[in-house]
């Protein structure tokens, strides 16, 4: 071959590089995902409509998918993006879920029946979103650290965002777990994550993320204790998370207590965690995580409906719902003799 036929046909092959390395898709691709990691998620943490950001999440999944055809690597948008899209499912479950109940409670059993099975398979499509948004963020830090969530030594994160991403994962997957069981195990969770999900959560400062991580380590402790004292433990520990959540401004901590409590059936500890959330003074929450803590109320209020509708027959009152209804001001007996002489 001649020097020439071979220079050109190396500057051909290296044209074709070029432009597959510069096309126009991938930039944009590319430029996407900067713009949504340093603007929309920061962005979307100060708004307080949580229809509005899971809504808008569903329709970036595809977006954002749609660019890997180009080798835009989008784990991290996607991490965030899957997570989001899980609130507005899982809310659809718990309003089947009160549904079957209410149901049951009128003798409708087929009414019941059919709600429950609805209900099922809505808790399979949330915690279906909820493992995806797991596994994108693991592959991130496969990629980008070379770090197996929950083993060996933590990344050295580069932004704090990161650490946001690893906070996020490791609350999709225990999320994950709780709509596996609720859906009778359709999506098939392994139970080897979250060992692993505990374990990283020493990889992050506890106070600076709102006592979270220590609510998640607590809350899978409560779930598979080795013991009465770790269990003891580890309601301690989400106690305390909750305390950190309430000098920083944010409630996370709050909800996974309440969400532990009421998925242990202890009735103690959900009373205590639905009363310390409403005695949060509504003027000392962080407005730069408004959605957070909107998030929060919601998960909050699944909660406190459910307990209500088991209890009472109908979801939790508007405002109030840790006072319950055994611990309502009775009359006095000097108001019982007046009412008597009336």
């Amino acid at each position: 071959m001649s020097i020439s036929r071979f220079a050109s046909r190396v500057g051909v092959l290296s044209l074709a590089l070029l432009t597959v390395a510069c096309s126009p898709n991938r930039m944009i691709g590319t430029q996407l995902n900067h713009f949504a990691t340093d603007h929309v998620i920061p962005s979307a943490m100060t708004l307080d409509d949580i229809s509005l950001v899971c809504h808008a999440n569903e329709s970036t999944v595809p977006l954002f998918m749609g660019y890997e055809h180009y080798k835009v690597n989008s784990d991290l948008v996607l991490a965030f993006s899957y997570s989001g899209s899980a609130i507005c499912t899982e809310q659809e479950a718990v309003e089947k879920e009160l549904w079957s109940t209410l149901a049951a409670k009128q003798k409708w059993y087929d009414v019941a029946q059919d709600a429950r099975i609805s209900q099922q398979l809505l808790n399979r499509d949330a915690g279906l979103r909820q493992l995806k948004a797991y596994q994108y963020a693991t592959n991130y830090f496969k990629n980008n650290y070379r770090y197996d969530i929950g083993e060996g030594e933590c990344p050295k994160f580069k932004k704090q965002i990161e650490e946001y991403l690893l906070l996020v994962s490791a609350t999709s997957a225990l999320q994950a777990l709780q709509n596996d069981i609720s859906s009778g195990r359709l999506v098939g969770v392994d139970m080897s994550i979250p060992p692993k999900i505990g374990r990283a959560m020493a990889c992050l400062d506890n106070e600076k993320w709102w006592g979270e991580p220590q609510a998640i380590a607590a809350g899978l402790k409560t779930i598979l204790p080795k013991d009465a004292n770790e269990e003891r433990a580890a309601w301690k520990g989400l106690q305390d998370a909750t305390d950190v959540g309430l000098q920083t401004g944010v409630r996370l901590s709050h909800a996974i207590y309440a969400t532990m409590a009421s998925a242990k059936g202890r009735e103690d500890y959900l009373r205590d965690a639905l009363k310390r959330f409403e005695a949060v003074p509504v003027a000392s929450l962080d407005p730069k995580y408004k959605l957070l803590n909107q998030i929060s109320a919601l998960q909050i209020r699944h909660v406190a409906n459910r307990y209500w509708m088991a209890n009472e027959g109908h979801r939790a009152p508007t405002e109030n719902f840790s006072v319950f209804w055994d611990e309502k001001a009775q009359p006095s007996k000097e108001m019982n003799k007046l009412l008597d002489d009336m």
